[in-house]
């Protein structure tokens, strides 16, 4: 079955797919792409004798063009061979493409129940909540999701009201509307009512989205702050051998040394920036030279590196942390990363099974840490509250929320993608994190090592920012943030509340029908 020459079902599989990546970044301007690409998949689902077969192929065309630069991960990727490369980039678009395949199967079975015309109208929350189940759990990879390619429009802003999840339930509702639209045209009258209902839906949601993202007005007293990252581009290659310290040392002293005289108050560094366990006595001349860089430059200070602690039962627990000095040097805060990337940074699973810890595929075996807290950065007589989310963690929304809901007022993401290379690999993660600021409505700055690098303001336009490959500092003046969204205040409950009261109601009104 799964051998047969391709159908027109499949060919439009293939297109969709495609088009799906070519509205995510790095591309410019092609958002909307979403929608057309979402109606060309759902008209194919219609139309195949294998819908599961049919979503399946969408997720492995899509996730490969997307996902392709993990072919081409650098020689110092995080990874025990690099003859595993292609396989685990092989097990990851694999992995993520059986997420389409398990939203065909259903759709599928309740095209055998209840008709097309009803799988169509349902589409939405299937969508929904095969997007939602990809993002749960240790395997969770929320990369790109549909609601995502809003980065590439003037819309942005619209995350505010109902975060990620709410933008590719538009985004499925309209390509919905078209696919029911098209079938009407076609002269094919049991799609009248579902076209209907949900044109009346997609209004609907497109006026909550308008409605709910609008932020509070910021005071006209507020205070500003001075934020800066220094992207230092320190090679892969130098950055973990003590006999080139060097190449970390001299370009984060002069970059912090630059912000301090264009008047940042606080100043951060990337991901393990300090590429030793700071807070360890052998390392005692690293925590001094930071210490030093703060106190003499007089900032705030926030530098990621790897940090150890000695646990009870005497063993020591490492993580990949961070810490916040203040303008005198003194370690006043820290956070160790709370979301491991699975198989990088830890092994999935070993709760359940540890022996797993055993198998060596060259990652980290971090501890995982708490969830981010408020870290107080004091300027002026004044005090912005910021919270870190360290690599990945950029990509996954409720960590930003909670941050938010805690009272942080600015975003810090710190992070080293330089084993992406130069490819859309880096680029794409760089976007998660300004959907992270227009959610939450707090301005962000955001340092990787080799880029990209900025910072954006609380509906997450950029206001600064410095390229793959350049060694300089971003700065900009930011307003701390109310965190006052209706997706911060909510989360995803208003959709899920919608989602379940339309699946009821179709059911109803399809089991009516059928008992008919």
């Amino acid at each position: 079955m799964w051998l047969r020459t391709p159908s027109p079902s499949a060919f439009a599989a293939i297109g969709a797919g495609i088009m799906a990546t070519t509205a995510m970044p790095p591309f410019q301007g092609t958002g909307l792409l979403i929608v057309p690409a979402l109606t060309l998949l759902l008209g194919a689902l219609r139309a195949s004798r294998s819908p599961a077969r049919t979503a399946w192929l969408f997720g492995v065309v899509h996730q490969a063009s997307l996902l392709h630069w993990l072919y081409q991960l650098g020689p110092d990727a995080p990874i025990a061979s690099r003859t595993l490369i292609p396989a685990m980039a092989t097990g990851a678009i694999v992995y993520v493409s059986l997420f389409y395949l398990l939203f065909g199967w259903i759709w599928g079975l309740v095209r055998r129940t209840f008709g097309a015309p009803v799988a169509l109208a349902l589409a939405p929350p299937l969508w929904v909540g095969m997007e939602a189940l990809r993002s749960a759990g240790e395997l969770s990879f929320p990369w790109c999701l549909s609601g995502a390619a809003v980065l590439a429009t003037p819309w942005l802003g619209l995350a505010a009201a109902g975060g990620e999840q709410a933008l590719g339930f538009w985004a499925v509702v309209a390509g919905a509307v078209m696919a029911a639209w098209s079938a009407v045209a076609a002269r094919d009258i049991a799609y009248r009512i579902p076209a209907l209902a949900l044109t009346a839906l997609l209004l609907a949601a497109s006026v909550a989205l308008v409605t709910g993202s609008r932020l509070p007005s910021t005071p006209a007293d507020a205070p500003t702050f001075s934020v800066a990252a220094a992207q230092a581009d320190v090679s892969l290659a130098d950055k973990w051998h003590r006999e080139r310290r060097d190449s970390t040392v001299v370009p984060y002293t002069a970059l912090t040394a630059e912000a301090a005289r264009r008047g940042a108050d606080l100043v951060v560094w990337a991901e393990t920036a300090v590429p030793a366990y700071l807070r360890v006595a052998s390392n005692r001349v690293l925590l001094d030279w930071v210490s030093a860089v703060a106190d003499t430059n007089d900032v705030y200070l926030f530098a990621g590196h790897p940090d150890v602690e000695a646990a009870l039962d005497g063993n020591h627990r490492r993580y990949n942390g961070s810490s916040l000095f203040d303008a005198d040097g003194v370690r006043r805060d820290g956070y160790a990363k709370h979301h491991l990337l699975p198989f990088g940074e830890v092994m999935p699973f070993q709760r359940l099974i540890p022996a797993l810890g055993r198998l060596d595929l060259g990652q980290a075996e971090w501890r995982q840490g708490a969830l981010p807290e408020p870290m107080a950065v004091i300027a002026h007589g004044d005090t912005l509250n910021i919270a870190a989310m360290i690599c990945f963690e950029s990509c996954l929304a409720p960590l930003s929320r909670h941050a938010a809901r805690r009272g942080v007022e600015m975003l810090v993401n710190i992070t080293n993608d330089g084993w992406f290379g130069f490819t859309a690999g880096p680029i794409q993660h760089a976007a998660m994190a300004r959907l992270r600021a227009a959610e939450t409505g707090l301005p962000l700055v955001r340092c990787a090592n080799n880029g990209l690098s900025f910072v954006t303001d609380a509906r997450g336009k950029v206001l600064d920012e410095a390229m793959l490959g350049q060694r300089r500092i971003v700065i900009a003046d930011v307003t701390p943030g109310a965190g006052a969204t209706t997706y911060v205040r909510y989360g995803t409950q208003p959709l899920l509340v919608l989602l379940l009261v339309w699946s009821a109601g179709v059911a109803v009104v399809a089991g009516r029908k059928r008992r008919g």
